[in-house]
């Protein structure tokens, strides 16, 4: 669990980095637990706090074991999935990739074609594509770049 690694079937997988997601969870946990134990709140909002932490706390751990939260490639294009958000990109809606700098890190940006305008090839928007999970950002770049260039 957490690299980059190429599949039977050819797709590319990128996973979360283990030891990250790991210290979520424990950090969800250990909250979860100092709700319990803190009872000048109130009764009903230290409940709510275990609960709820515990609970965000048990999904998180799910996620690491069954790997909900990834990047795929494969045939089909892009499918980047998280806990709320899904994406799911085809090679031809995407012109490129480039890197950007959003608060002095780094970020993806894709480049996709606007549908809207077909008949002006040079018109096109711009995604911001989270998809590194914790990995290097360059790495992640190049592994992008080299699935979209082996597709054309």
């Amino acid at each position: 669990m957490g690299r980059i690694g190429k599949r039977s079937d050819g797709s590319i997988v990128i996973k979360p980095a283990w030891w990250r997601q790991a210290a979520l969870t424990l950090f969800f946990f250990l909250i979860s637990i100092f709700f319990s134990f803190i009872g000048y709140v109130g009764i009903v909002l230290s409940w709510a706090g275990t609960i709820f932490f515990g609970v965000v706390a048990v999904l998180s751990l799910l996620d690491q074991v069954f790997e909900w939260s990834r990047l795929r490639i494969d045939h089909n294009g892009y499918s980047l999935r998280g806990w709320f958000r899904r994406i799911d990109l085809s090679f031809d809606e995407i012109i490129g990739f480039e890197l950007s700098e959003y608060a002095q890190r780094k970020l993806i940006v894709v480049r996709l074609r606007d549908k809207s305008s077909s008949d002006q090839p040079d018109h096109q928007k711009t995604l911001p594509f989270q998809c590194s999970f914790g990995r290097p950002v360059d790495e992640v770049f190049e592994t992008l770049e080299k699935a979209l260039k082996s597709d054309r």
